[in-house]
């Protein structure tokens, strides 16, 4: 009788592990509104250009660790469409660039695709019901793709972008664990994906998510 207590106190140490080591796992996906930050130091043009949001989706999985009563710690992969809308303003700014960047049409859409990887750190204000919660942390991207680029703007980005994800949102928790999460994102991009003498240009989005626990 004791070799089965211990045999049985002894299987359940992993799964107890588990469940304090992993909260839940599951899948996202949303709209993402894409705009490039333009940095422009010529004498001849200005230095602020209107930015137009360029639409697409993102959809990826999370994995979320540190079953803790507040704090959780958040793994991302995700695939995002960012880019811009072309602006008639910043067309008409170009001649006046010794960048040599073509902006391409006014009312183009260029895109660009990225695998991103995130990890954030997650602090809940409840237990059960709808609770709030808001997260931060860093994420690499990596450019797999372009698309609706007739002009050819993108030929010369980096091939990896890096930023901070700035988030907060509802989880809905019937018991223990969420059934599902709405969550509002603003993520602004640390790297400079296209740099020339006399401008500079960074990735910056915001996000409406569906997060779908399984």
């Amino acid at each position: 009788m004791r070799h089965a207590v211990f045999l049985l106190l002894l299987l359940s140490v992993p799964y107890t592990c588990r469940s304090q080591m992993i909260r839940g796992w599951g899948v996202e996906g949303g709209a993402i509104g894409g705009y490039q930050f333009l940095s422009i130091t010529s004498a001849t043009s200005s230095p602020v250009i209107p930015r137009a949001v360029r639409w697409g989706f993102s959809a990826g999985a999370f994995v979320e660790f540190l079953n803790m009563p507040t704090l959780s710690l958040v793994l991302e992969s995700a695939y995002l469409q960012e880019g811009r809308k072309v602006t008639a303003e910043e067309v008409a700014e170009a001649p006046n660039r010794t960048a040599g960047l073509s902006p391409g049409p006014a009312g183009s859409t260029p895109r660009l695709d990225y695998v991103h990887l995130a990890m954030l750190v997650k602090l809940r204000a409840g237990k059960i019901g709808f609770v709030p919660y808001a997260a931060i942390g860093p994420k690499f991207g990596f450019l797999v793709g372009k698309a609706d680029d007739p002009a050819h703007v993108f030929d010369n980005f980096k091939k990896s972008d890096v930023g901070v994800i700035v988030a907060a949102g509802i989880e809905i928790v019937p018991r223990r664990l969420p059934l599902v999460s709405l969550e509002g994102r603003w993520v602004p991009g640390f790297s400079r994906i296209y740099s020339a003498p006399t401008i500079t240009i960074r990735n910056q989005s915001v996000e409406l998510l569906l997060l779908l626990w399984l």
